[in-house]
């Protein structure tokens, strides 16, 4: 008995298993979405917040720590990874609403849960630590700008979407330097992990609720997201490797340039979605989400066996 409870208090803690539970729940019972999506906002503030708590000032400070995943953490995320979304989805998508869902999630940066998934994976964590909080600083200038560039200029309000950054970036960056003063964030330490996880746990329920019948009622819709998805999942992560192993790149760096360049915040993409296109727009963030879920959980078992 105490073995199995160990077992379920395991699975419980695992982040991966929570995302699919929540995309389990958003599927056969939706009925709560819309409600849980008035706390989308919040949850993604709180997340980000805590997760961010961590981050020393310093790190910000040191420019010779900063160029090079500075410059790696951009490339792949923002050039590779966004020039592969808008391309795919140029191609293969011709809905209006799912276009701008597709250009919101190449114009976001990387999750901040690339940082402890890197540590979960084994990768380089000063790697990850300093490539997303600079690529976060980036989508300052950069989420505005790919969203004004390829979207209608009628469509997107520039001053809401500043707004918006403001409160899902700007926020949880100052916040988090604040809590570093005060005896929160020791006292957060054991719990921290698990508000990340269940916080991802409702975003994913969110948005798997919100777009069920659309997911159920167009299988052409949702093959033509899962290819895009898929590239830019799987084939990047087999294409990055491969590229920096032969560059002779240490395995540790290798798997955090590999978080980077198939990783978005689609939490993210998925509130600016629904604030400017509705639900709909929310597809290719879902379908994003999920493929990367079952890629991380096949990254734990891959990541065992490359060298």
């Amino acid at each position: 008995m105490a073995s199995m409870r160990r077992n379920y208090v395991y699975l419980f803690s695992q982040t991966s298993f929570i995302l699919g539970l929540g995309i389990i729940f958003g599927l056969i019972l939706p009925q709560g979405a819309p409600w849980t999506k008035l706390a989308i906002t919040p949850i993604l503030i709180l997340i980000m917040t805590v997760s961010l708590i961590d981050v020393p000032s310093k790190v910000l400070l040191d420019f010779k720590k900063l160029l090079v995943p500075t410059m790696l953490s951009i490339t792949l995320n923002y050039i590779v990874l966004s020039g592969t979304l808008i391309g795919l989805s140029a191609l293969l998508l011709h809905d209006d609403v799912l276009w701008a869902g597709s250009v919101l999630n190449a114009a976001v940066p990387p999750p901040v849960a690339a940082i402890p998934f890197t540590i979960h994976l084994g990768g380089n964590a000063s790697f990850a630590l300093i490539g997303s909080v600079v690529a976060y600083i980036a989508s300052l200038a950069i989420t505005p700008f790919i969203s004004l560039s390829l979207l209608e200029a009628n469509l997107v309000d520039p001053q809401k979407l500043l707004i918006v950054l403001a409160e899902l970036i700007i926020a949880p960056l100052v916040i988090s330097r604040l809590l570093q003063f005060t005896s929160v964030a020791p006292a957060m330490e054991k719990t921290r992990r698990h508000i990340v996880s269940w916080g991802f746990f409702l975003l994913s329920y969110t948005i798997m609720g919100l777009n069920r019948d659309a997911f159920l009622g167009e299988p052409e819709t949702l093959l033509r997201l899962s290819l895009i998805s898929f590239i830019a999942s799987f084939v990047l992560a087999y294409l990055i490797n491969i590229t920096a192993r032969l560059l002779k790149v240490d395995k540790a760096t290798r798997i955090s340039l590999v978080m980077m360049g198939t990783r978005k915040n689609v939490g993210l993409a998925a509130a600016m979605a629904l604030t400017f296109f509705g639900p709909r727009a929310v597809m290719p963030a879902a379908v994003f989400m999920t493929i990367n879920i079952i890629q991380f959980i096949l990254l734990t078992l891959w990541i065992k066996r490359i060298r």
